[in-house]
């Protein structure tokens, strides 16, 4: 059996089940807390932190483990990668910052499905084995656009994510390649603050709507595949 069919197969019964859902359970009040934390005390002495490591004696390197770590900790991504661009400009500060992101969503992603995905199995049973079944012919199609949308929550995808059958060598691909657009764009911006009109920011500000409008294309299409085969 493929890993991508044991994803959607099999069930869990008696203890197993409870403790599936207790696992979930603890995942969401962790996230939740996480949150509540992050609005209280503000994202601003991780920010802090980042800049501090970008430039100390490791700099790119623990710049990127201190991003991956804070995405896992719901970090929002645009002010990571904002410091990437101030710290390290442009390019070298996009590649900070998508190794950071991916290297924490792809995190966020395994805690999820480890922690989340039996006790998603259990609660929500065929709504989520419904979405399994269209996840799994457009995993890689699915995650690229949503990460294309500026409207979807970095991470909320990140954890979302591995409660569905995603495979997880298709989300890492697919996130890679969504996130570069906004990586280019925003520490770009960072890096060219004052001037923001300047033919690199503008170029790529061209390349970013032309994926905002690619990635609205496909989820349409993706919309009418799913029509004609309901």
């Amino acid at each position: 059996m493929g890993q991508d069919e044991a994803l959607t197969e099999g069930t869990i019964t008696g203890g197993n089940a409870r403790l599936a859902v207790v696992r979930l359970g603890v995942l969401a009040a962790a996230l939740l807390a996480l949150g509540v934390a992050l609005i209280v005390v503000g994202p601003e002495g991780l920010q802090d932190l980042l800049s501090s490591v970008g430039e100390s004696r490791w700099g790119l390197v623990a710049f990127i483990a201190v991003y991956a770590i804070g995405v896992v900790l719901l970090l929002p991504g645009t002010m990571g990668t904002l410091t990437a661009g101030a710290l390290f400009g442009f390019p070298m500060g996009a590649f900070a910052a998508l190794a950071g992101a991916t290297i924490g969503a792809t995190g966020a992603f395994g805690i999820s499905r480890s922690m989340g995905r039996e006790g998603a199995q259990h609660l929500l049973g065929t709504r989520l084995t419904n979405v399994d079944e269209w996840i799994g012919r457009n995993d890689f199609a699915s995650i690229l656009v949503l990460r294309l949308m500026p409207i979807v929550p970095f991470n909320a995808l990140n954890y979302a994510a591995g409660l569905a059958a995603v495979r997880p060598s298709r989300y890492v691909a697919a996130s890679i390649l969504g996130m570069l657009p906004g990586a280019l764009l925003t520490t770009a911006l960072a890096d060219s603050a004052d001037d923001p009109t300047g033919p690199v920011f503008l170029a790529l500000m061209g390349l970013f709507l032309l994926a905002l409008v690619g990635s609205g294309l496909a989820a349409k299409r993706l919309q009418g595949r799913e029509g004609r085969t309901a």
